[in-house]
C-alpha cells in the first residue's frame, strides 16, 4: 500500500475525527507528529501529539486537562490515562507512554482490532480493524494494559449515559 504524506500548513486546523487512526511523534526539525487515518494517508505537523489532542479537546468545548480528570474520577485510571476527546462521537485514544512524554504514541480505540507481537522484537504491533499493522513504541503488555483501560473507561461512561454513542 502506498502511503500518501501530506504537510500540515499553518492555516489548516487539524481536528482530530473518527478517521484517525493513531498520532505518532516525529522527530524531526520541522514536523513533531505523524497522523494517521483510516484511508492510510498520512498528515505530518509541527504540533506535538499532546499538543494535537489538546487542540481537539479545545474544539470539542474542553480541555486535555478536564478530559484526564474525568477518566480518573469515572473509570479510576491512574497512569497513562485515556483521553476522551468527545464522547457523543467515539473519539477516544490511549497513549503508550505518560502522555507528556515527546516519545509517547497516541491510538483510537475504536479503530483497534488487537495487539499483536514478533519474536525476538519486545515492542508490540497494533492491528486496525482494517487490516493494517502499526509497530509501536510499547509493549505488548502495556498496550493489552491501556487497550483494557481504555474499554472500561468507554463502558463507564456507558453505564453514566454520558455517551450512548460510545462503542467499539
Amino acid at each position: 500500500m502506498v502511503q500518501r504524506m501530506r504537510s500540515y500548513y499553518s492555516e489548516e486546523k487539524y481536528r482530530i475525527t473518527k478517521r484517525t487512526v493513531a498520532i505518532l511523534p516525529c522527530f524531526d526539525l520541522i514536523m513533531q507528529s505523524r497522523i494517521i487515518l483510516e484511508d492510510g494517508t498520512e498528515i505530518s505537523t509541527p504540533l506535538r501529539p499532546y499538543q494535537l489532542l489538546q487542540l481537539s479537546c479545545r474544539q470539542y468545548n474542553s480541555s486535555i486537562e478536564e478530559r484526564i480528570f474525568v477518566a480518573k474520577r469515572v473509570a479510576g485510571v491512574k497512569g497513562k490515562v485515556p483521553v476522551v476527546i468527545e464522547p457523543t462521537s467515539g473519539l477516544v485514544f490511549f497513549p503508550t507512554k505518560s502522555p507528556k512524554r515527546d516519545d509517547c504514541e497516541w491510538y483510537a480505540w475504536s479503530h483497534v482490532r488487537d495487539i499483536s507481537t514478533v519474536e525476538g522484537v519486545p515492542t508490540g504491533t497494533i492491528l486496525t480493524k482494517d487490516g493494517r499493522e502499526i509497530p509501536t513504541n510499547a509493549t505488548p503488555y502495556v498496550l493489552r494494559n491501556q487497550l483494557k483501560a481504555t474499554g472500561e473507561l468507554v463502558a463507564r461512561f456507558q453505564q453514566l449515559n454520558m455517551s450512548p454513542v460510545l462503542e467499539s
